[in-house]
């Protein structure tokens, strides 16, 4: 069944496009400006969560308990996660300003790993020292760790819902008030946070009760999945049009469902490339390694010694290499594990 669609090329593509967006902001050197809005990283991250809503769903029906469900879910999720997290908070001494007695002992550094290992990176982003210079804008470590909780809030909540929706006569209703309650949530926060000025509500609208609605139409997806096959070719130019003037207004209302029926029209409709992750699925860890990466070539001074393009290079390759390999020794170890 896996290979009936290309969900896997379709993460890789929105890992990378999430890889050069960072690479364009972070870098902030003066031969990208152009593109800096080519790369829009937030359709790659609201497509994940249409895949996730999708195969999360179809990994939550396939198991035969609701501890494989969970087990499964952690072992996709945990090991490289726990990996960069802890990886980064031990090894970024050498670029810390702060000397290793007092990098170790400070209180930050231990708020950094219980705040990230619990998910909750925004408490605590930034490691004593690390990244604190003029050549990087932000301290932070991993600018992308944000949407991981997020992703977790989904593996949690999905139980519940796909329970409700076994319950119900009418699983596309409760669908359908999900994704009504997201809109609601999400732009109300935008709009009180515009008016305002308050960062607090554009922060809050970013959480997981704002992305429902991504989630959800994933989910109607794999619900309706033989409906939406048979009916893909009639939506999809609808749903093209639909996202092109919302997505040119800045609107986000129906935008999440024309989004969510291009990413899983594309997904049963590029057969050519179901197979794409034949010799290692690199999706996630070029997403969570790809930050540290190039702030730590940043620190280093290689754009300024390599050149942009030469150091943007060694940037791309050195993500997509770490990702193949995370993925071999250490991503589909565990999945292999009974």
């Amino acid at each position: 069944m896996r290979r009936d669609n290309c969900f896997d090329f379709l993460r890789f593509i929105f890992a990378f496009n999430v890889v050069l967006g960072h690479l364009v902001a972070i870098a902030l050197v003066p031969e990208f400006e152009p593109y800096r809005h080519v790369f829009d990283t937030g359709l790659s991250v609201t497509g994940f969560f249409v895949i996730s809503g999708f195969l999360i769903a179809q990994s939550y029906e396939r198991s035969s308990t609701i501890k494989s469900y969970f087990l499964k879910r952690a072992k996709r999720l945990l090991p490289a996660y726990l990996f960069v997290v802890i990886g980064c908070a031990i090894g970024l001494v050498w670029l810390s300003t702060f000397p290793a007695s007092k990098y170790y002992g400070a209180a930050e550094w231990w708020k950094y790993l219980g705040a990230n290992i619990s998910f909750l990176n925004f408490l605590q982003p930034w490691l004593p020292g690390v990244f604190d210079n003029p050549v990087i804008n932000d301290n932070s470590v991993n600018p992308a760790l944000w949407t991981l909780k997020i992703e977790v809030g989904f593996y949690l909540i999905l139980p519940i819902l796909m329970i409700w929706l076994h319950k119900v006569k009418r699983p596309w209703l409760v669908l359908l008030i999900i994704y009504l309650l997201a809109i609601i949530y999400r732009n109300g926060l935008l709009i009180i946070g515009e008016a305002t000025g308050n960062e607090n509500y554009i922060f809050l609208a970013r959480q997981l009760p704002g992305f429902m609605s991504y989630f959800a139409v994933g989910m109607a997806g794999y619900w309706y999945k033989e409906l939406f096959l048979r009916r893909k070719h009639y939506i999809i130019l609808p749903a093209v049009l639909l996202f092109v003037i919302e997505y040119y207004f800045g609107y986000e209302i129906m935008l999440p469902l024309a989004w969510s029926i291009i990413v899983l029209w594309c997904a049963y409709s590029l057969s050519a490339l179901n197979h794409f992750a034949k010799y290692g699925d690199i999706s996630y860890g070029i997403y969570i390694y790809h930050g540290p990466i190039i702030k730590i070539l940043l620190t280093l001074g290689c754009f300024s010694a390599l050149g942009t393009w030469c150091a943007s290079l060694v940037y791309i390759i050195s993500v997509l290499v770490i990702g193949l390999l995370s993925w071999h020794l250490l991503e589909n170890q565990f999945l292999q594990r009974k």
